[in-house]
């Protein structure tokens, strides 16, 4: 997760919709300071701030060396941002001088998960905002985040209105070149599969001096199908289901070379064993055993304290099904008289998420905001502890470092970690922005000093 020597960067980055951190704390590691960050939800800025401010952790919260905006989105003005934090230079913001604004509109109104899909979703409409902020504040690059259900609702047009106010320019307004894919969080190492689409933009005066910031290449193959609108043109689909077509000469063979998935085992199989219920929300990693693989040793780095290793309790009649549930299962292993009435009359091909058991050996699921095992696969792979993931083990499948510390009662760290961005996809994000940026201000830099060594010229 840390990027060694690449901490001499001092880039400047405020967030919106922040919630846990996952975009920041991607950023974080090539080099990206954070200078404000909103959220309307308290649990999710106060666990942003602890993670993210360290006056504000040393105090508890009494001060604050990040600007903190607890408000709607549609309350924030730019009068508040500019002149208030400083930017990478320590001068007071000013129009155009933030490095990069990151945001993840709720996703609500557009998710394909959701029960009550709607286009008059009233937070269908909150990237207005982002949008009217980014137009007040100018950051030399942006990146926004939301679910692929953008794409497709309403025909598109919530998408389609966005990437039109960002790229139109006027009098005032440079507006941005745009770049956008739906990324599977799989491909830059998180063993989740997990799409989002992630729209990155950049200055137009930035991109005539040092390029336009685009989305990273994959790293790994997955194996999940994008069946949804947009799935095989803005995705990269040649790294979807790669396994599967591992042996055919035809493989397009696009950047690097694909590593296989990061597993759920390599991800969580170091973890202390719990009951059904137990665990603690601080706690030693006494149980646990040494880290086996890559991705354990980079959760793990320079970490004392294990937080956040708690699971919800299963009651009964959930403690009986999940008895009969294989590494790997779903609800067609439970005896039909155990299952709900309704999943009784259900086709054995429908629903292949509900009930799941996590395999150690495979890639998990999309995560949601609770470990409901109706609704999806939220099972522990050890049959031997018969419990679902802790709030931990979730933050591990979305790439949290174990130094990332969710605050507030069980259901909240449930929900901060399920509705997060995951920061490795965030960090390979991160990577294509910094590199943009570091041509950028030598191109700046290199200006100056021939402006200096030639005063005529100025």
């Amino acid at each position: 997760m840390k990027q060694r020597g690449l901490m001499h960067r001092n880039y400047s980055a405020g967030e919106l919709f922040c919630g846990a951190g996952g975009l920041s704390r991607g950023f974080e590691t090539l080099g990206f300071a954070t200078r404000f960050a909103n959220d309307l939800w308290p649990a999710a800025l106060h666990t942003f701030l602890m993670n993210f401010d360290p006056l504000y952790a040393a105090s508890n919260g009494r001060k604050g060396g990040i600007l903190a905006l607890p408000q709607s989105v549609e309350d924030i003005s730019v009068k508040q941002i500019i002149g208030a934090v400083p930017d990478r230079d320590g001068i007071p913001l000013k129009p155009g001088s933030l490095d990069v604004l990151l945001g993840g509109p709720p996703c609500q109104g557009y998710s394909l998960n959701s029960h009550i899909r709607s286009a008059e979703d009233p937070r269908n409409f909150l990237f207005r905002h982002y949008v009217r902020l980014l137009k007040g504040l100018a950051p030399k690059v942006f990146v926004l985040e939301n679910v692929p259900g953008m794409f497709s609702l309403d025909g598109g047009r919530f998408f389609d209105e966005l990437v039109a106010r960002i790229t139109k320019a006027s009098a005032s307004f440079p507006g941005y070149e745009v770049d956008f894919k739906i990324l599977n969080a799989a491909h830059y190492g998180v063993p989740q599969d997990r799409f989002r689409v992630v729209v990155v933009g950049t200055r137009r005066d930035v991109v005539e001096r040092a390029g336009k910031v685009e989305l990273p290449l994959p790293r790994h193959y997955s194996l999940a199908q994008a069946h949804f609108k947009g799935g095989r043109d803005h995705t990269f689909h040649y790294a979807i289901g790669y396994r599967k077509r591992l042996e055919q000469s035809a493989i397009p063979q696009i950047g690097p070379k694909l590593l296989p998935p990061v597993t759920v085992g390599e991800a969580i199989g170091d973890l202390p064993d719990l009951t059904n219920g137990g665990g603690q929300d601080l706690e030693s990693y006494v149980g646990a055993v040494q880290p086996q693989s890559a991705f354990q040793r980079a959760m793990r780095e320079d970490v004392e304290v294990l937080a956040n290793h708690w699971c919800r309790a299963l009651v009964y009649p959930n403690t009986e099904r999940v008895k009969h549930i294989p590494a790997g299962g779903d609800w067609r292993s439970i005896p039909r008289k155990l299952l709900p009435p309704g999943m009784q009359r259900a086709l054995r091909k429908d629903h292949t998420k509900r009930y799941g058991r996590l395999s150690p050996n495979e890639i998990s699921g999309t995560l949601l905001t609770k470990p409901d095992p109706h609704w999806g696969t939220f099972i522990h792979y050890d049959e031997g502890q018969q419990r679902l993931i802790s709030v931990r083990e979730a933050a591990r499948l979305q790439s949290f470092p174990d130094c990332h510390i969710f605050y507030g009662g069980q259901v909240d760290q449930y929900k901060l970690c399920g509705n997060a961005v995951p920061p490795l996809m965030a960090q390979a994000v991160a990577e294509k922005a910094a590199d943009v940026l570091d041509r950028y201000y030598k191109s700046v830099s290199g200006a100056e000093s021939t402006s200096a060594s030639n005063p005529a010229r100025a």
